[in-house]
């Protein structure tokens, strides 16, 4: 029961109550639970809890409440990132084969922020809100950044991963890290030992970490080598893309290095933003912008996408630019920034005022003639591309 301190705000008192309440309780606690260690009325309680849900800071997983996402972006260390972590997670994980979860430093191990859990009916199961111990997997990939000569920390850092296996579960954690090298959170993956035969667990931890380079990516990490190590994996021979593998990998978040000819004939190259409809690639031009008056006198255009981390794949596309009229624009020019936003920097960069300015702009098509993909590296000494 809260007390009754003269001068304070009873409103305020019970909801830093209900959180308290619920830090206290990571397993949970049920409405009736939480009204009997909060006290006041019923409906009072229901009202306060579901402004909490609608804010984010609980969540409410099979009448159970917890702590929510929304409480942990209030820590001082990075919270922006956790704001982008929560954005980009959301978005890289549509549907996935086994459960997977975000979690975040906090005293004394981690808190999940973050979980996708598969269509399957024998899955791991990590719900948000959630504290885990220092001892768990994704706790240890976090404290293998500080320092230390721990026999166990030294081995993660080497392997860029940590494990643990039980009799009902298989568990795998690794760094996601904003610079690239110190890790700030860690991507959390669970497989039922029944399924964690030798082959699965690889895969997995390959997906797994493909992942959290594009996480890692999102922050603004310009490679993913946690600790300083390169990955384990041996990146494999080069082998051409297939057109699904190639559409698949122009849906992430690369930039897109446009190169063009000058009027002098020699060559222009700007890395921008792109949006890619299955058919055509779509750019802005920003007013003023040099290469959109470099394709005006010559359209014909390149463009490279790359990843810099394994398994190393790139697209290389040459095709004609042809500035668009704003009326022939999907969702008009003022639509097209907007995607470019969100797609980059996140979910409500679209309201950002300067987005809705269309004067001076103009929406860029680039139709392939010439589109092919690669993977790895090749085992000779040269590669030809």
């Amino acid at each position: 029961m809260p007390n009754d301190q003269s001068g304070g705000v009873p409103a305020a008192d019970r909801t830093l109550t209900v959180l308290e309440t619920l830090a206290a309780n990571p397993q949970g606690v049920s409405t009736a639970e939480l009204l009997e260690m909060v006290g006041g009325s019923r409906s009072g309680l229901y009202s306060l809890v579901n402004t909490l849900k609608a804010r984010g800071y609980v969540v409410t997983d099979a009448g159970r409440h917890r702590l929510g996402p929304a409480l942990w972006s209030l820590l001082p260390e990075r919270p922006q990132d956790l704001e982008t972590l929560l954005t980009a997670f959301s978005e890289e994980l549509e549907a996935v084969e086994e459960s997977v979860a975000l979690t975040w430093p906090r005293p004394g191990g981690t808190v999940v922020v973050a979980e996708r859990q598969p269509d399957r009916p024998v899955r791991a199961v990590y719900r948000q809100g959630v504290v885990r111990s220092s001892r768990s997997p994704d706790a240890r990939v976090i404290a293998a950044g500080g320092p230390g000569n721990d026999p166990e920390l030294a081995l993660i850092r080497r392997q860029s991963a940590a494990s643990a296996t039980n009799d009902e579960l298989h568990e795998v954690a690794v760094p996601i890290c904003a610079d690239g090298v110190r890790p700030i959170a860690a991507l959390l993956a669970g497989i039922p030992t029944s399924r964690a035969d030798e082959e699965t667990v690889a895969g997995f931890d390959r997906y797994l970490r493909g992942l959290a380079a594009r996480l890692s990516y999102r922050l603004g990490a310009p490679a993913y080598q946690p600790y300083g190590w390169a990955p384990a994996d041996p990146v494999g021979p080069i082998r051409d893309l297939m057109r699904n593998e190639i559409d698949d990998f122009m849906a992430g978040l690369w930039g897109a290095q446009l190169a063009c000819i000058r009027s002098d004939g020699t060559p222009h190259v700007v890395p921008l933003w792109y949006e890619w409809d299955g058919e055509a690639m779509w750019l802005a031009a920003s007013p003023g912008a040099s290469w959109r008056s470099y394709l005006v006198e010559n359209p014909k255009v390149s463009v490279t996408l790359d990843e810099p981390w394994p398994p190393l794949r790139r697209v290389f596309l040459t095709g004609v630019a042809t500035e668009v009229e704003p009326e022939e624009v999907p969702g008009g020019l003022e639509g097209l920034r907007q995607r470019l936003a969100v797609r980059y920097l996140g979910q409500g960069a679209e309201r950002q005022p300067e987005l809705s300015v269309v004067d001076g702009w103009a929406a860029v098509r680039i139709d392939p003639e010439r589109i092919h993909g690669r993977k790895g590296l090749r085992t000779l000494n040269r590669e030809a591309s």
